[in-house]
């Protein structure tokens, strides 16, 4: 009978302790969901080992701000977002990110990190410790050839694997395929006519050829006496031909010196002849030249963007962004996208094209579509 107490009074101490205990996490935890929850969590691979990842967050908007562990503590090109697709702002502490939502219930956080990847012997390994459940997009064509744990799934989306890891430490090794999946060439250069009057009309073509295995775009640029005078942009599947055409038309007498991708060739404006203008209209038309040319000078000053105070106005501007600000107006104040990105070679396309939706949601520059290309220009 005793020992029978014993048992019960021991077993009743037992589950008060456990209780005791049980109690603050269960309020942490309760509380933490009332606060915010990780919807998902996207990680997106590249051949050059570069990941992307996009987690979603539904925050509670009464709070101003939350907490998240980053997969990285080496991180970049952070961009984070609300419901409403305004930015939001965030400090960086190691490999934490403080996020200040301001009454948002949604933030989307992106950013890249080279980090989690590894290569070694023609072999990519992804190394992740993750306290989410994360979607894991493998890059194109790669094949997994080690992984340390059974995933909750795997898909394959096109020619991507995709892994559904639950929290944990992960391993897991993948190999490309030999051969570039998209690979240009371009060809058969044609100057039509090679000779012409000042103004009129020159047609120049070439043949782009995707000679790899997969669909992929290519910027076909122009260039005359080395300065870029248009680009095109073409779209094309794997062993796809097109011609790509520009009409260009010099002004000038000379010589024309046309190159497009590797490929060279020329044409030549002839002399005009000079008209016979009458004394007194020839001294009209250059009076009223004149007085366009001053017009033009002033409304040419007046536009002309002033970057220095651009900058002094968004004084949180990072580097990257104030350098293709500064390029854009030494370039007067517009460019292809694709010049963008010959100027900057070592900022990813991805995080290009972010860093200009980025400028353009701020309103310093503005996005017009021209053909199948992008012009940015500087608002202004």
């Amino acid at each position: 009978m005793r020992l029978s107490m014993k048992r019960n009074i021991c077993e009743a101490l037992i589950l008060t302790i456990l209780v005791a205990v049980s109690i603050p996490a269960v309020a942490n935890v309760t509380a933490e969901n009332l606060d915010f929850h990780t919807e998902s969590v996207v990680l997106t691979l590249y051949q050059d080992g570069l990941v992307h990842v996009t987690q979603v967050v539904r925050v509670n908007e009464t709070i101003p701000e939350i907490n998240l562990p980053l997969l990285s503590a080496s991180v970049s090109n952070v961009l984070v977002i609300d419901e409403n697709k305004s930015v939001l702002d965030y400090e960086m502490n190691g490999s934490n990110i403080t996020i200040f939502t301001l009454g948002a219930t949604k933030a989307t956080l992106e950013y890249d990190t080279a980090s989690l990847t590894s290569m070694e012997a023609g072999v990519w390994t992804l190394s992740l410790e993750s306290p989410y459940n994360v979607t894991v997009r493998l890059p194109e064509e790669a094949e997994v050839i080690f992984i340390n744990e059974v995933p909750l799934s795997i898909n394959t989306e096109g020619n991507r694997i995709t892994l559904y890891l639950f929290p944990s430490l992960w391993e897991i090794s993948y190999v490309l395929p030999i051969g570039p999946l998209v690979d240009f060439k371009v060809t058969n250069l044609q100057i039509t006519p090679n000779e012409v009057k000042p103004g009129e009309e020159v047609t120049i073509s070439v043949l782009v050829t995707n000679t790899g295995r997969e669909t992929g775009s290519y910027d076909v640029v122009l260039k005359i006496n080395g300065s870029i005078e248009d680009a095109k942009t073409v779209m094309l599947s794997g062993g796809e031909s097109t011609e790509v055409k520009f009409r260009i038309s010099g002004e000038k007498a000379g010589i024309y010196n046309v190159e497009v991708a590797d490929l060279k060739g020329e044409f030549k404006v002839k002399e005009a002849a000079p008209p016979t203008v009458p004394f007194v209209e020839y001294i009209v038309i250059i009076l009223v030249i004149s007085a366009v040319v001053i017009v033009l000078l002033f409304i040419w000053h007046r536009r002309k963007p002033n970057i220095e105070k651009i900058i002094k106005d968004h004084p949180y501007l990072r580097q990257e962004e104030r350098d293709v600000l500064i390029f854009l107006a030494e370039n007067d104040g517009k460019a292809f996208e694709s010049e963008i990105r010959k100027r900057f070679p070592e900022i990813p396309r991805t995080s290009l094209w972010r860093l200009i939706r980025r400028l353009e949601k701020e309103g310093i520059v503005k996005i017009r579509k021209v053909g199948p290309g992008n012009i940015v220009e500087l608002n202004k």
